[in-house]
C-alpha cells in the first residue's frame, strides 16, 4: 500500500520562525491523512562540513534549525491523532545506547505508539567529536544499539553482552507501546554490507533522495537479499524522499522533476512510503493544502488501482 509522508524541516520559516508552526503544519497534515511525519537530525554541523555539503546538493542554509528530532516529535504528538511519527534519520551512535532506548520507548508512549524510527550513521565526522563519541567503528555500535534497545524493551531484567557496553539484571521503564518490536529501519546508503544490515536486522530502509533509478536498483538488491538469507521480501518496507532542491529555489529554478511526477515515480520504483518536503514548493501556510492534496490523491488512487489489480 503506498504511503505518503511530509518532512517538517524548516515549516517554521514559513510561520515566522516559530515553532508553534510546525505544530500547525503537523495538525494540518494530520487532519488531511498524510501518512507520516518526520524530522531529520543534527546535534552540530560545522561551517567547514556545511561548505563541503553544499557542493553536493545539501538543501539548507547554515541558518535552518535543527530541532532536536525526538525532542520536537513528543511535541507534535501532542497535536496529531493518526500519523505515524518518525526520524529520517535519527543519527543513533552521537547518542549512549541506554539513553538512545529511553528516548525512543518515552516517546513511543507519548504518541500511543505511533513511531517509525530511522537509523543512521551520519556523515560528519566533526559531530562526533563535539558529542564525544568515536566516529571510527559507528555502524557496529550502532547494531549494538539495536541490539540494547531490543534487550530494554522486552522489559527487565535484560542483559547485554558487546564490545562496547554489558550489563545483567538492568530495568529501563517505561518500555514501547509497540514493545521490543518498535518498528526500526535503516537509512544507510544501499551498498552491498548495508543491505545486508538492513535485511538482518531491520523493518526496512529509509532512503536518502536520490534518483528514481538508483532506488529501484536499490530495492532490487534488497529484494534479492531477501530472498538469498530466507526473509520475505515484502517484509522489509522501503521508504524514499523526493528531490530536496536547494532552499528557496523553485524546482522550475533548479530543473528539478515535479514533486508529484517524482511521488509517482517512486512508488513505481518499489518505494512504500514517499516523503516529500514542501519548502521548494511553498511560500506560506496558506499554500500548504495544494502542496499536499494532489500528492494524497495520488497516493488513494495508486492504492484503488493496486485493491483493484489485487481482486482481480
Amino acid at each position: 500500500m503506498a504511503r505518503l509522508g511530509f518532512n517538517l524541516m524548516g515549516v517554521d520559516e514559513l510561520y515566522g520562525d516559530r515553532f508553534t508552526g510546525i505544530l500547525e503544519a503537523a495538525t494540518l497534515a494530520d487532519r488531511m491523512g498524510v501518512d507520516l511525519l518526520v524530522l531529520p537530525d543534527h546535534v552540530t554541523i560545522s561551517e567547514q562540513a556545511h561548505r563541503d555539503r553544499v557542493t553536493v546538493g545539501f538543501p539548507y542554509p547554515i541558518s535552518t534549525n535543527w530541532f532536536e528530532p525526538l525532542t520536537a516529535l513528543a511535541a507534535v504528538a501532542t497535536v496529531t491523532e493518526r500519523a505515524r511519527l518518525g526520524t529520517n534519520v535519527l543519527i543513533a551512535p552521537i547518542r549512549p545506547a541506554v539513553l538512545l532506548a529511553k528516548q525512543l520507548a518515552t516517546l513511543d508512549v507519548i504518541c500511543d505508539g505511533r513511531l517509525d524510527v530511522g537509523l543512521g550513521a551520519g556523515w560528519q565526522e566533526e559531530e562526533y567529536r563535539t558529542t564525544e563519541r568515536p566516529f571510527e567503528g559507528r555502524f557496529g555500535y550502532l547494531e549494538e544499539q539495536v541490539a540494547v534497545c531490543r534487550a530494554l524493551w522486552a522489559g527487565g531484567p535484560a542483559a547485554h553482552e558487546g564490545r562496547r557496553l554489558d550489563f545483567t539484571d538492568l530495568h529501563s521503564r517505561p518500555v514501547p507501546v509497540q514493545g521490543a518490536n518498535l518498528r526500526l529501519s535503516f537509512g544507510f546508503n544501499p551498498t552491498p554490507r548495508a543491505i545486508q544490515r538492513i535485511v538482518r536486522l531491520g523493518l526496512g530502509w529509509w532512503a536518502a533522495p536520490m534518483p528514481v533509478e538508483a532506488v529501484r536498483a536499490a530495492v532490487a538488491d534488497i529484494r534479492e537479499e531477501c530472498q538469498r538469507v530466507g526473509r520475505d521480501p515484502g517484509s522489509v518496507t522501503v521508504t524514499t524522499a523526493t528531490t530536496l532542491v536547494a532552499h528557496g529555489k523553485s524546482a522550475e529554478e533548479v530543473g528539478a522533476m515535479p514533486v508529484l511526477e517524482e511521488a509517482r515515480a517512486l512508488w513505481d520504483a518499489g518505494a512504500d512510503c514517499v516523503i516529500v518536503h514542501p519548502l521548494a514548493f511553498v511560500r506560506t501556510p496558506e499554500e500548504l493544502p495544494g502542496f499536499l492534496q494532489p500528492l494524497l490523491d495520488a497516493r488513494d488512487a495508486r492504492n484503488r488501482h493496486d485493491s483493484r489489480t489485487t481482486l482481480s
